[in-house]
């Protein structure tokens, strides 16, 4: 009876020492367990943190400077010089807005407006507005950071041209409308994850050949040709910002 119970005595130990492991080994299973899901969880916290987020609209607004690259004839005084670099050198500002349905490629709509004027002390003077509505086909690669892009746009649209003059006493406007076309690289670099800032260079192309001009008295159009035509060709150089979203 005695050895019995002895015997009794030590299975039931046995199994309370088993059953005392097992408990220990699934509490550790469960422990490791939840270790590597707050571990893959922090993870993927860190991975979105740092995601580029790359934009799919931008609205952007620039300025700055504008030059007209039409050729002119002989220049035989200081006067008519400085004259003429005035009339070419002017400002170009504007704005944009552009969507990415696809990383590299985009589709745009852009609004420029150059500005320019010159005068003499003989009473000549000219200012000049040249606007231009164009569509943009925008490619937009990334450099290595992955942030900073580089976006090269084809520009297609429609430009309006006055030029505001006066002789003397006499006030003159001329106006036309033609088509335009241009290519623009820029360079932008994002500061936040809803602001950009970026520095554009364009250069723009077209030409009037049929103008009206109209003075106080009448209003009268004036058919050009491809010489005497007004060149509308000009760079800009801009910088501006954009926000992203």
């Amino acid at each position: 009876m005695t050895r019995f119970f002895t015997f009794f005595i030590l299975i039931l130990s046995l199994s309370g020492t088993r059953l005392s492991a097992q408990d220990a080994s699934i509490n550790e299973w469960k422990k490791d367990r939840e270790e590597v899901q707050e571990h893959h969880k922090s993870t993927l916290v860190r991975e979105k943190d740092v995601e580029p987020g790359e934009p799919k609209w931008t609205f952007g607004l620039n300025g700055g400077y504008g030059y007209r690259l039409f050729r002119v004839g002989r220049i035989d005084s200081r006067a008519t010089d400085r004259y003429i670099k005035n009339l070419k050198s002017g400002i170009a500002f504007g704005g944009d807005v552009a969507y990415f349905p696809w990383r590299k490629v985009g589709f745009g709509l852009r609004y420029e407006r150059y500005q320019s004027k010159a005068e003499t002390d003989n009473g000549l003077s000219e200012d000049v507005t040249i606007q231009h509505f164009s569509g943009a086909l925008i490619h937009r690669s990334f450099l290595k950071n992955q942030k900073t892009a580089i976006l090269t746009s084809l520009l297609l649209g429609y430009q309006p041209y006055e030029n505001k003059s006066a002789v003397g006493a006499q006030k003159l406007t001329f106006s036309g409308k033609t088509m335009g076309w241009g290519l623009s690289v820029g360079i932008e670099h994002p500061v936040s994850r809803k602001f950009a800032i970026n520095v554009t260079a364009a250069a723009m192309m077209g030409a009037i050949y049929r103008l009206q001009r109209k003075t106080e008295f009448n209003t009268e159009t004036l058919h050009l040709s491809k010489d005497n035509s007004v060149d509308l060709s000009r760079f800009s150089l801009t910088l501006g910002f954009r926000f992203l979203r």
